[in-house]
């Protein structure tokens, strides 16, 4: 049976077993078992006789999260060669715990933190082969090391899952289970980040209302993106701290502003700190920088003037439609929202007070007349064709697009209209063959070879006002039968208009005196006749204005289908003399229905004419006579026509059938969303409080079915200058990108760092500082001072350089009577004592030999007297084993110890994903 060595006969011991053992990697497969143990030898390395084996016990305090020092569980003792004729072990506690702590028995893991210990008493390797945990020199798994948990026994919890362990010992998972506040906080930036331009979108465009309340939301969106961030760049800044102190030798004061630099924007100025920790500064340089973020994003969302469209129902709209003049009856009042409903003509009747007769139905005897245009008409029209333009309804603009808002539509209806078309143009015109088209006047005095300007016949076959004789209220004075013809309409009269255009640069020629007149003019012939047409207007209302577009008209047919035949007087017992040709296309009162629309449109036409018929002479001097000098059609400078006269015309004739539309108790005026219901006189207030929108029959929209009825809406785009909230996309995006690839730059830094840091999460709090700065070598500093007595500490100390790394407290610094430090760890050539392990402490003992970590007895140092023992390689190692800050000399020693002295420091690239720790 393997016998193992024991320290009970060792003076002073006590109970306490060691315990640990590391060996190098030439002793692994070369042990052999003991040949026997014998209780009178003495035990290796001690002077007493060697007690009985027994199941010993150990208390251990488990490995700290930040390192990998190498400690492995192992089945049984792994023998140091004979070469060295004794055992080798030693025992590590960090929290100097003594050998009688109460056992317990959870089963032994690895903590989290470097802050929870917990103690546990273990047998050290009895013939049951318990477990007891050694230290090898490199941080591969030797051959004949092995944990006890890695075997197929399941472990004592339970039995377990090799594909969760797998996972679970997973880099993937390691990283992400040690990084996850880092990578939370990374993806919830973003996610803010992503909600602050959904924010931002739906605001875009949208009236700026409760701006206070929605910058405040902002900013507080673009606070969390910024906090969020800077979360993860200050994560990541704790694991490179680490990373630093580990690579590099640092003064104290360097290391103050390492930590520091998170909080105190001062620390960047460090140049040793700049100089090597380059990474470091730049992630502390960022989370200042991160700020900025909040400056900059909420500027992205401003508030400026913006037209606001909005496809929309509007009330309010009105068409034209002439078929209403079908039921008009002059004899009833037809009264709608108050107001009686007019017709565009007057009428008279075959007999006096016919009021009565409104159910008869007409016959040869009785029957009604066109005599005029009605007076409402005469109003509109002239004012149309005075102001030269469309005159709009009072309040129009706020009555259909609503208050504050302007607004577009497009209508279409059937008017009358002129079809017009040039028959002639040039200085010389050919009178024969204009004669033979039917041109009432001699086209040659148009200039340049005559004397006038303008020259319009439009009143051949003009219907006769006076169509018998009559008695006052237009009843005939001869009895019946009445003439065949009596009232009827036989033709529209063509408009016949010779005009000269001035084709020349500035003003005309006053007279033929002066020079250029020859071909200063151009004499032109047009030909216009009346037409049923098919408009397509669109209105536009801007705050009072209302302008409108013709945007298509097509000529359906000629108001009456006949032609005028000059010269021929009618001999048909009334007194219209006009014959036309065909007969049969007169329109007679007889058919009530087509005569009443007819006369409608021959009402609108002759308010027209009234304006083109007379003539201008232009030369020698100007001499007017025509009453369209008093439109749009001559220019009052020179006395001619307009250029593009034809579409003057047509324009000058349109505008005036539009107009019908400013009086809305003509008859004719309807819905454009219901033609055939007339709309009558409105107001706005007369109209729902409801925003017009959806569907004229949903009483949702409309409130119920008598507003729907009563106020038909119709499409419109309706538009308003307003303030708006105006999105900056780029500029949101730009700001983010940067901020969101600088977190993800420091990410990456972050999880190598935590990668370097064997997947363990570090921080910068106190506790860790504190755990940091244990080893005694730092009580050897100089910290006696003035400046000490209130905190501060003292210039020499922060001028020392330390690193981080694994410290064996008999490394520490020993000393001469001047504080000095001596390298081979133990007193100083001026007598000073290094720090040594109290007796019968768990404390152990160890001495390094090149490659190894052996138990040993305190024994003196090389140079001094201090506890210690000297090795082979005559470098003192005793006492406890830390991780922390010290001098860089005894974070070397220890290294050297540990994984051999020609082995150098390994340096790893800031972007590296390997383990830090040997």
């Amino acid at each position: 049976m393997e016998q193992r060595p024991s320290a009970q006969g060792r003076p002073g011991y006590g109970d306490y077993d060691p315990y640990l053992q590391h060996h190098g990697p030439e002793h692994g497969r070369q042990q052999g078992n003991n040949s026997g143990w014998d209780a009178i030898a003495p035990t290796p390395d001690l002077d007493s006789p060697a007690s009985p084996p027994q199941r010993s016990q150990v208390s251990f305090a488990p490995m700290p999260s930040s390192t990998g020092l190498g400690i492995e569980a192992t089945d049984g003792i792994a023998q140091v060669p004979a070469s060295y004729n004794h055992y080798y072990a030693v025992t590590r506690d960090s929290l100097e715990q003594d050998s009688d702590s109460p056992s317990t028995s959870p089963p032994p893991v690895h903590p989290t933190s470097k802050s929870n210990f917990a103690v546990h008493e273990y047998p050290v390797a009895g013939q049951d082969g318990a477990p007891y945990y050694s230290y090898y020199h490199h941080h591969h798994h030797p051959p004949y090391y092995h944990h006890p948990y890695d075997s197929a026994a399941p472990p004592p919890d339970g039995p377990g899952s090799s594909l969760l362990d797998r996972f679970a010992n997973s880099t993937g998972w390691r990283m992400a289970s040690g990084g996850w506040p880092m990578y939370l906080m990374f993806f919830l930036g973003l996610a803010f980040a992503v909600g602050h331009h959904a924010f931002y979108t739906s605001l875009d465009g949208k009236p700026a209302d409760d701006q206070i309340r929605m910058m405040r939301f902002g900013g507080l969106l673009s606070y969390a993106v910024k906090a969020s961030l800077v979360a993860a760049v200050i994560f990541a800044y704790q694991q490179q701290i680490w990373v630093t102190v580990i690579h590099n030798t640092l003064r104290l004061r360097t290391i103050d502003c390492l930590f520091a630099a998170a909080s105190e924007p001062q620390s960047l100025l460090n140049w040793e700190f700049i100089k090597k920790a380059r990474v470091a500064v730049c992630l502390a340089a960022l989370a200042w920088l991160f700020p900025l973020t909040v400056i900059l994003t909420p500027a992205t969302l401003t508030v400026a003037p913006r037209t606001e469209v909005k496809h929309d129902q509007c009330y309010g709209i009105r068409t034209l439609n002439f078929e209403a003049e079908k039921w008009k009856n002059w004899r009833l009042l037809d009264q709608l929202n108050g107001y009686r409903g007019l017709s565009l003509s007057l009428w008279n009747s075959t007999v006096a007070d016919s009021v009565g007769l409104v159910d008869t139905p007409f016959n040869e005897t009785f029957f009604d007349y066109w005599t005029e245009s009605s007076p409402q008409l005469e109003l509109v029209a002239a004012q149309s064709a005075l102001t030269g333009a469309v005159i709009p309804r009072r309040d129009a603009g706020l009555e259909t697009c609503g208050g504050g808002w302007n607004c577009s539509y497009v209508i279409s209806f059937k008017a009358p209209g002129y079809k017009c078309s040039e028959l002639a143009r040039g200085r010389r015109l050919d009178e024969d063959a204009l004669k033979r088209q039917g041109v009432p006047f001699n086209a040659g005095e148009l200039a340049p070879n005559g004397n006038y300007g303008y020259l319009a016949v439009v009143d051949e076959g003009e219907y006769a006002s006076n169509q018998v004789d009559v008695f006052p209220g237009g009843i005939p004075k001869m009895k019946p039968p009445y003439p065949k013809h009596l009232g009827a309409f036989r033709t529209e009269p063509v408009l016949w208009i010779g005009y000269s255009a001035h084709t020349g640069q500035g003003k005309p020629p006053e007279n033929r005196t002066v020079p250029g007149w020859d071909t200063a003019f151009e004499a032109a012939v047009v030909r216009c006749e009346h037409y049923l047409t098919n408009y397509t207007v669109r209105f536009n209302h801007t705050f009072s204005e209302q302008i409108t577009t013709v945007l298509k008209r097509d000529y359906l047919r000629p108001i009456i289908n006949t032609t005028f035949v000059p010269g021929r007087y009618a001999t048909d017992g009334t007194k219209d003399n006009t014959t036309a040709v065909p007969e049969s296309n007169y329109v007679l009162p007889a058919d009530v229905e087509n005569y009443r629309v007819t006369a409608a449109y021959h009402s609108l036409g002759k308010r027209m004419r009234a304006y083109l018929g007379g003539q201008i002479q232009y030369a020698p001097y100007a001499i007017v006579e025509t009453d369209a000098s008093k439109t749009r059609l001559i220019d009052t400078e020179t006395y001619l026509p307009v250029p593009n006269l034809i579409s003057e015309i047509q324009a000058f004739y349109e505008n005036m059938t539009l107009s019908l539309l400013s009086n809305p108790q003509f008859v004719i005026v309807s819905w454009a969303a219901r033609p055939d219901q007339r709309s009558g006189v409105t107001t706005p207030a007369s109209f729902p409080a409801t925003t017009p929108g959806g569907d004229d029959d949903d009483d949702d929209n409309n409130n119920n079915n008598n507003n729907s009825t009563r106020f038909p809406t119709y499409p419109c785009v309706r538009t308003r200058l307003t303030n708006a909230y105006e999105y900056k996309q780029r500029d949101l995006w730009g700001a983010y990108a940067a901020a969101v690839g600088a977190a993800l730059f420091a990410v990456v830094l972050g999880s190598a760092a935590l990668a370097q840091n064997d997947f363990r999460p570090r921080d910068a709090r106190v506790s860790s500082i504190v755990a940091a700065t244990r080893a005694p070598c730092l009580d050897a500093l100089p910290w006696e001072g003035k400046a000490s007595k209130w905190g501060k500490v003292p210039a020499e100390v922060l001028d020392v350089e330390l690193r981080y790394g694994v410290i064996a407290a008999g490394a520490g610094a020993g000393g001469t009577a001047g504080a000095g430090y001596n390298n081979n760890g133990g007193v100083g050539s001026g007598g000073g004592t290094g720090p040594t392990p109290s007796v019968g402490t768990p404390a152990a003992f160890a001495m390094a030999v090149p490659g190894l970590w052996m138990g040993a007895a305190a024994a003196a140092a090389a140079g001094g007297s201090g506890g210690g023992a000297t090795g082979p390689g005559g470098l003192l190692l005793a006492g406890k084993v830390y991780y922390g800050f010290a001098p860089s000399e005894v974070v070397e020693r220890t290294r050297a110890a540990t994984f051999g002295p020609g082995k150098p420091r390994n340096r790893l690239s800031a972007f590296s994903f390997h383990k830090n720790w040997q």
